[in-house]
């Protein structure tokens, strides 16, 4: 890894900044420590909408794609449920401009009512071609509410429902932008071929005068113990069923993470994994079947999905799978199994490293969520789980009364 610095600035701003001097380009990131788990639950959609509109312009910057096209930059952003995300890579001696447009639109993004209302039907539409026109888009939305019933993880960025963006008003965004958009609620990395000091001298310049904001109050709902299965049956215009469990499992700084998304990729990726093997190359029961991790800073959740194979009823597959899961636990092959996906693991992590802007989204998100050095020390946090540390998380995990299921049937 290349050298990495960190400076605070007086007003809270975190800038972070690695050099690697074999490219000539440079990423610049600037993420917000909010996402739609900071939304109240009725007014949803918000971050995400927010995100849409600080592309509409600023005091200084009335177009912000022209005004990096004209220095080679290109720009994209995304919100997750725990934080919104700016990217803009561009050639390292054009860094400035990078800075004076995300500086402006942090301290003097332009409330016009006309952005307003055409972001907001850009985001309805979104909405509607995304999650309730487009086959099995609805399914992770109904699948969070029966998951979360406390946490704002119970709906997704795209908000609970179009009538949520739609009763969105200047008021409403200007406070939002108030509380979450600032620079003690931020950090700015950026990664390339540029000097540290340099760096942290604009950062000074174009930052350092941004009045700070009120503190983030990070107390959100805590979901209650699961003591019962919870099921969900649905019918949709689909052309087959889908079959979806999940278990609640620890948030992404716990140390047990690594085991979990271990855990996963043996059970559910590719087609060496257990299930694979077990359920569609020997007894036949579905076409494909996957398990995944969602790796969330509060409690995320351990997902199996799955369609069963024509002829095979979508609870038939459901019972089957039930019974593999709350018998299951490791043979004599885990020592093997363990390292190989440890060794994929590492694979994966080293090619988020090949792209300088990969890079910079990676110590984004740490920095924002916790610290960047945690970033650096992710491929020894795989191959320090233990197999007794696997034997103990799939224990525990996989418990009838712990269990979500949606059955998604088509018709």
């Amino acid at each position: 890894m290349s050298s990495i610095q960190r400076n605070i600035l007086g007003n809270g701003l975190h800038v972070v900044v690695l050099e690697d001097h074999t490219t000539p380009l440079a990423a610049c990131n600037v993420a917000y420590n909010v996402g739609s788990r900071d939304e109240h639950p009725d007014h949803t959609g918000f971050a995400h909408l927010m995100e849409h509109f600080m592309f509409t312009g600023s005091a200084n910057v009335p177009d912000f794609d022209k005004a990096l096209q004209k220095v080679g930059a290109i720009n994209n952003a995304y919100t997750s449920q725990d934080l919104t995300n700016y990217n803009i890579l561009l050639p390292a001696n054009n860094l400035e401009t990078a800075f004076w447009v995300e500086s402006d639109r942090m301290l003097q993004l332009a409330f016009r009512q006309e952005s307003l209302d055409i972001q907001k039907q850009v985001v309805i539409e979104e909405f509607k071609e995304s999650y309730l026109n487009r086959p099995y888009g609805d399914v992770i939305m109904l699948f969070n509410p029966m998951v979360y019933h406390e946490h704002p993880y119970q709906w997704l960025p795209i908000g609970k429902c179009t009538e949520h963006i739609a009763e969105a008003d200047m008021a409403m965004i200007r406070d939002f932008h108030h509380r979450f958009y600032h620079p003690a609620n931020a950090a700015l990395i950026v990664a390339g071929d540029v000097c540290a000091e340099e760096v942290f001298a604009l950062a000074d310049k174009w930052f350092g005068d941004i009045p700070t904001g009120p503190a983030k109050e990070c107390h959100y709902p805590q979901e209650p113990t699961q003591r019962e299965a919870r099921h969900l049956v649905v019918e949709r215009d689909v052309p087959s069923d889908l079959l979806l469990k999940g278990f609640r499992m620890c948030d992404r700084l716990h140390p047990d993470f690594y085991a979990y998304d271990l855990l996963s990729d043996l059970l559910g990726t590719g087609k060496s994994s257990y299930l694979y093997q077990t359920f569609v190359t020997e007894r036949r029961l579905f076409t494909d079947i996957s398990a995944a991790v969602t790796g969330t800073a509060d409690e995320g959740v351990f997902q199996i999905s799955g369609r069963p194979i024509e002829g095979i009823s979508i609870e038939e597959a459901d019972a089957a799978l039930e019974d593999y899961l709350f018998d299951f636990h490791f043979d004599n092959h885990l020592p093997h199994d363990l390292q190989k996906v440890q060794n994929a693991a590492e694979s994966i992590l080293l090619y988020n490293e090949i792209k300088i802007d990969d890079r910079a989204t990676n110590l984004a998100v740490w920095e924002t969520l916790d610290c960047f050095e945690r970033f650096l020390n992710e491929r020894q946090r795989y191959f320090d789980v233990t197999e007794d540390q696997m034997q103990r998380i799939s224990a525990s995990l996989f418990a009838e009364e712990r269990c979500c299921t949606l059955l998604y049937k088509g018709r």
